[in-house]
C-alpha cells in the first residue's frame, strides 16, 4: 500500500485571525488560564476554518471531504490551533503541517 498524499496550496499565515482569537479570548476569560476559554477562542466565528476551507476547499474535495467532514477533522487540532493563536509555541508552518497530516491520515472518505 503506497503513502496516501495529498496536494493543497500554501496559505499564508492570518495575522487578522490569530489576532482575533487572542482578542475573544482576553473578552471572554481576560487572564485566566483556562483550556476551555482557549477553546471557545480558537473555535468562536470559525474564522480559521472558513479561511482554510476557502484555499483547500477543491482539492479537499476531490479527496472527499465535506465541509462538516473538514470540521470534524480540523477539531483533532484544537490543541495546535491554541498553541499557534495564543501562546505562541509553535509557528504557522507547524500548524499546517499538523493539519495536513491528520487531513491525510481520515482522508475525508465517507
Amino acid at each position: 500500500m503506497g503513502v496516501y498524499t495529498m496536494e493543497l496550496p500554501t496559505v499564508n499565515e492570518p495575522l487578522n485571525i490569530k489576532n482575533k482569537i487572542k482578542s475573544v479570548r482576553r473578552s471572554i476569560c481576560g487572564e485566566n488560564n483556562d483550556a476551555d476559554c482557549d477553546r471557545i477562542a480558537v473555535w468562536s466565528f470559525n474564522d480559521l476554518p472558513k479561511y482554510l476551507w476557502t484555499a483547500w476547499s477543491q482539492e479537499l474535495k476531490g479527496h472527499g471531504y465535506t465541509w462538516q467532514k473538514f470540521l470534524k477533522v480540523l477539531k483533532l487540532s484544537t490543541g495546535d490551533i491554541v498553541l499557534w493563536a495564543i501562546k505562541d509555541s509553535i509557528t504557522w508552518n507547524s500548524l499546517i503541517e499538523r493539519i495536513k497530516y491528520l487531513l491525510v491520515t481520515y482522508k475525508g472518505e465517507k
